[in-house]
Order: C-alpha cells, then structure tokens, then sequence
C-alpha cells in the first residue's frame, strides 16, 4: 500500500508543526491496519424460542429438533453476504459450516440467495447447531438437519391456508379508499379492487356510474402462509348496491372443483356474467375519447367520424382480445400503427391500434382467446399519447363498444342446477350474516 501525502505551507507556520501533524497520521495508518478486522454485521436476532416449527414435510424429518431448540437465530440475508459469513457470525464453527454448504450445496443453488431472504437456525442445549430453515419465498423453504448419517435437506413447499371473510365498503369518495378504510392495517386492496373491476365489468361503469352511499359487501377468500396474510384469493359472493340498482353474484365450482366451463360467476338465477365480448380490452386509467359521428382530430384538426374508444393506460400495458376470433390482419399502418384485426363470430369483428408491439406469434389466420395477449399499450401511428383505439364492427359499420348491449354466455347448465343451488345458498348465507353483523354494529355505534 503507497499513502502520498502534500503538504504546501501557508504563511508563516512553523515547520515542526506539519511533520508533527505527518507523523500523528501515519501513526493513526498503523494502528488502523494492525487493529483485526470487524465481521460485516448481519440483521439477525435472538429468538428465546422456537418460531415457525416446520411444516409437514414429504419424508421423516426431525420436528422435535426445532421444538426443543434452546437458542433460535432468526435473521435475513444482506446484499453480498454467504451463508458460510451468516453461519460464522451467528456463532457456528468453521467445520460445522463448511459441512452445512457442502450438504446444501447439490440442493440450493447458493449463488441465488437474494438479499431479504429469511433463515432460522436452531441450537441445540450444548450450543452446536442442530437444524437450519432457510426461506426461499413465502412458500418455498428448505429444511437442514445434522442426522446420524449427516447433514441432510428438504425441500418443502408450506401450504396456503384459505379463509372467507366478509368484506364491506360504502363509497364516500371512491371504490379504491372506501375499501382500504375498511382493510386491516398494512394489507393491500389493489388485487381485490381488480378482481371486483372485472367482476362488474360489463354492468357498471366504475368511472361515472358510483355515487356517494353506494355500498358493496363481499365474501371473499384470505390466503394465509403460516398466519401471515398472503392476499385476497377469489370473490365468492358479492352484492354491489350502485344508484338504486342491486347486482348479486355468486361464484360456482363444479364437482370437479372447475368452473362450469369459463363461466364461473353467476346471478342467483344462474345467468352468466360473462358477455360475449369484454367491456374493454385493456386496463385502462381513463377514456380520453368516446365512439362519435364527428371529432376533431388531436392530429390532424380534421373533423371527423372517431368509430371506437380510446382507452388511455400505461405504456407497455397488455391488450387482450375482447371475444374469440380469428385474426384478419396484424401489422403497421401510418394511421393505425401497430394494429390488429380479429374476426368474430355473428359479423361482428374488433380492432386495436397504436400498439406499442404485436404479442409475438400474432398473425393472420391465428385462432385467439377471449382475454388472451395480442399486443402492448403505445403510441404508434396517428397518435399523441400513450392509449389504445378500440373499435367493433358489426356487418358494414362501426357500432359504440361501451354503449353496445351483447347477449350473455350460457347460464348454469340444467344437470349443474342442485350443485350451483347448494353452493349458492352456502355463500349467500354467509354474505347476509356478515351484513347483518355490520347493521347491528352500526346501529348501536356512536
């Protein structure tokens, strides 16, 4: 190691002054580089007992181990720390870590551990290491422990706990805030607020059609990994009150634990949700133009006929196709962009435009999916901003997408009917215990 140090006087100091001040650093230099080097400190604590005991696991594996474990160290791996160095500073010796890396090493990919990821290690009463958890995400974990054959793993996978709850929220502002005034402390709502988006899609419209006092109330399932909440799973029932109008729906699974064929949400009479065309085609934050006989082109400043909508969202987001179809066109015009055309069944055909890029293996003649990926969000084309055009043909014109009533999928199949019924009444019990526990908690609040 070379220390160069400059020294250039000022003024009248004395000399004996700067060779002492050279002589206190190059003191301070030594002693810094004979004093042992200080391990990087690693975010772990002491447990005073056992936490999260293992879960079932596909062979034999000594859950005593953890039950009885005197001392638990319970920490997360930082940005270029190893497990030997996470080993090492929770107080293990060096050949008992080495024989833990090498038995992990043929079932852990070590060179993956990413900062954030949880371990437990488990001691035993004479302090040697017994067991270690390491947690991959919240449902994968690997299980060491030292048997009398040696170090051994399992990989398990910890199994997610489903619950129902009754959900309610009466809008004051917007469906967004009325639900996560409701929610626990720290859960997120934007999955739920999605899954109620597409629920309703094709009979409200969440941007003009709430008032203030509307009221939603839901059954819906909790997913929990070892207590911890993990998100919302699938609505079960749900009663949506919006402008006078009161819109049930229940959810319905075969025998065969799938949905009757795609349609898995129903009324209580057993109609389909589902339409044969999706209210939109992409998740959109607002419509910055309806379907109109004349408008003023942003482009252009030509008057004239805008034959779909334009659904303004996020560069890159996905657009899916609104029905099944097969696609007539898929390429770049100077207007359009990057567009695609499909065609659908009883004369009805819809294109999307101004597509930032094509979903790969889109091309003429390919049979899609009602809500499969045909494209990207941009703004290709005759176009000043990110957004899609959206239209819908039906014969020789265009037709208003958002305004077009379209028939529904098929309703509940007749030798489905007693199963729907007693899946239907089991929900929608449940939803009216939860509303009526809230009126009598309402009634007598302050």
């Amino acid at each position: 190691m070379r220390l160069c140090l400059t020294y250039e006087p000022t003024g009248s100091l004395s000399l004996r002054w700067p060779v002492m001040t050279l002589a206190a650093v190059l003191f301070g230099w030594v002693a810094l580089l004979l004093l042992p080097a200080k391990p990087i400190s690693s975010p772990f604590r002491q447990l005073t007992s056992a936490t999260f005991a293992a879960p079932e696991v596909p062979r034999p594996w000594p859950q005593s181990v953890v039950l009885t474990a005197q001392r638990v160290v319970h920490g997360r791996f930082a940005s270029g720390n190893t497990l030997d160095g996470e080993l090492r500073r929770a107080g293990v010796d060096a050949s008992t870590s080495a024989a833990v890396v090498r038995a992990t090493s043929d079932s852990i990919n070590l060179r993956r551990i990413r900062p954030g990821q949880e371990y437990y290690l488990y001691f035993a009463a004479d302090e040697a290491l017994a067991a270690m958890r390491y947690q991959v995400d919240r449902q994968i974990a690997w299980f060491v422990a030292r048997e009398e054959q040696g170090w051994t793993t399992s990989k398990v996978v910890i199994p997610v706990q489903v619950r129902p709850a009754f959900v309610t929220a009466e809008i004051a502002d917007n469906l967004h805030s009325a639900l996560a005034h409701n929610a626990p402390p720290g859960r997120s709502i934007n999955d739920l607020l999605l899954k109620i988006s597409d629920l309703y899609a094709w009979d409200i419209d969440f941007n003009y059609d709430l008032q203030v006092g509307d009221r939603l109330d839901l059954i819906v399932e909790e997913r929990f990994v070892e207590g911890q909440f993990l998100g919302y799973g699938q609505i079960l029932a749900s009663e949506f009150k919006v402008g006078g109008r009161t819109l049930p729906v229940v959810r319905y699974l075969d025998a065969t634990g799938a949905g009757a064929g795609a349609d898995q949400y129903f009324t209580p009479e057993g109609a389909s949700l589902r339409r044969a065309f999706l209210r939109s085609p992409v998740r959109f934050t607002r419509i910055s133009s309806r379907f109109s006989p004349r408008r003023v082109h942003p482009v252009t400043g030509e008057a004239r006929a805008h034959r779909g909508v334009d659904y303004v969202a996020d560069p890159g987001t996905e657009v899916v196709a609104t029905a099944d179809g097969v696609i007539l066109e898929a390429g770049y015009g100077r207007e359009p962009g990057r567009y695609v055309k499909i065609r659908h069944g009883g004369s009805y055909s819809s294109v999307y435009m101004h597509m930032s890029r094509i979903h790969d293996g889109m091309k003429r003649g390919i049979e899609v999916k009602q809500g499969q990926t045909i494209g990207y969000v941009g703004k290709s084309g005759n176009a000043t901003g990110y957004h899609l055009h959206y239209g819908l043909e039906q014969g020789d014109g265009y037709v208003d997408p958002v305004r077009l009533q379209l028939p529904a999928a098929d309703p509940i199949p007749a030798v489905n009917w007693d199963g729907f019924v007693e899946q239907r009444d089991r929900w929608l019990s449940k939803l009216r215990a939860g509303q009526s526990g809230r009126t009598a908690v309402v009634a007598g609040g302050p």
